[in-house]
């Protein structure tokens, strides 16, 4: 069954919704987005990632997508276009000096992202956290002495700790930082920093203006808690089987497979395809 309004733009997260959970692509999400593509709609990937690691999936797909990167902090669009760059919201300067400094002085490992370009600081170098980190997402690090960063604008960056030590720093930086960056918790050993009102949902405006479509005529799939604003901004908002029950339940639909037998190939099939 399709939605009133035909669907002109899918979006589509990457992890635990796109891959399955060996960070694979089903062969059904290869074949149902081709087929989508084929008859002009649009594709999208949103993700926390940084643009050169959501490229690596794209290429996979054999598919043109726009990309919401950085959880909503810089929406760029399709390939063929030459990659425009839609929208870009980087973190304030004060708080990401801030935060950089703090992570020199207790060593944690820091993501720096800047310029879709990952770096780190050379002591973290050889980190365990850092290999874990290049092994899910294929990014590769630039170690650098950090401080020479300091004054500069990152996009996003992230805070890797052990899963109760991330929990802790949660609690710590939620509460002095409230109002001025947005922080979210992804993978267990990831603390995110963002600027204030970035997220992949109020990304999804930008996007819809650039392709010139209507909400109503958006699908936007995934998993994850920096997924659901984007299913609640959507016309059709959905979540996958595996997701958590608060994105079930944030969703209008629930795919019945999982990300591990091709979720997103279900929800175009039935909502894009008419299948």
């Amino acid at each position: 069954m399709t939605p009133i309004r035909p669907i002109r733009l899918v979006v589509m997260d990457i992890d635990g919704t796109l891959l399955d959970d060996e960070k694979r692509l089903p062969p059904e999400n290869l074949q149902a987005l081709a087929e989508a593509s084929r008859r002009g709609v649009h594709l999208a990937i949103a993700s926390g990632r940084m643009i050169p690691s959501i490229e690596n999936q794209e290429r996979l797909l054999g598919v043109d997508c726009a990309l919401i990167a950085y959880n909503g902090g810089k929406v760029v669009g399709q390939r063929r276009s030459g990659r425009p760059c839609i929208s870009h919201r980087p973190l304030p300067l004060s708080a990401s000096s801030a935060l950089l400094r703090f992570a020199l002085e207790n060593n944690y490992l820091l993501n720096f992202y800047l310029d879709d370009v990952l770096y780190a600081d050379r002591s973290q170098e050889g980190s365990p956290l850092a290999a874990i980190y290049s092994s899910r997402t294929g990014s590769i690090y630039h170690f650098v002495d950090l401080r020479e960063l300091e004054g500069r604008q990152p996009t996003k960056l992230i805070m890797l700790a052990e899963p109760e030590e991330r929990d802790r720093l949660y609690a710590r930086f939620s509460a002095d930082l409230e109002g001025k960056v947005h922080v979210v918790r992804t993978d267990p050993e990831y603390l995110e920093f963002m600027a204030v009102g970035v997220d992949k949902g109020t990304a999804l405006p930008d996007l819809v203006g650039y392709f010139g479509v209507a909400m109503e005529e958006v699908l936007a799939i995934g998993d994850a808690d920096n997924d659901r604003l984007m299913i609640q901004t959507a016309g059709l908002g959905v979540a996958v089987a595996n997701a958590r029950e608060d994105i079930r339940r944030a969703a209008k639909h629930v795919t019945t497979q999982t990300n591990n037998q091709g979720a997103v190939a279900e929800a175009i099939e039935r909502w894009v395809l008419g299948r």
